[in-house]
């Protein structure tokens, strides 16, 4: 099989830092990733921020609040942003 048929090709753009990643991450940046086909939110979330990912506070997908049991689809996009203090 070609890579373009088992995965797809997603954007994401993160406003929270992945545990490995070093300054030169680009934070608030799109970035193409290729995932496999029907991977779920919260699969990727737990892959890509580890340790981290309870520092996540909304995954928007298209626009749109997403669960973590939403499958990604080919052209995604997806905005994470991290949990917001205050009171």
């Amino acid at each position: 099989m070609h890579e373009k048929e088992d995965s797809i090709s997603i954007t994401l753009r993160s406003f929270v830092l992945p545990p490995d990643s070093k300054d030169d991450f680009p934070l608030g940046k799109p970035l193409s990733l290729r995932v496999s086909p029907g991977t779920l939110v919260g699969r990727l979330m737990d892959r890509i921020f580890a340790e981290r990912v309870s520092q996540i506070g909304m995954v928007v997908i298209n626009g749109k609040a997403a669960e973590k049991s939403m499958p990604l689809a080919e052209g995604d996009r997806v905005d994470v942003y991290e949990l917001l203090g205050g009171g």
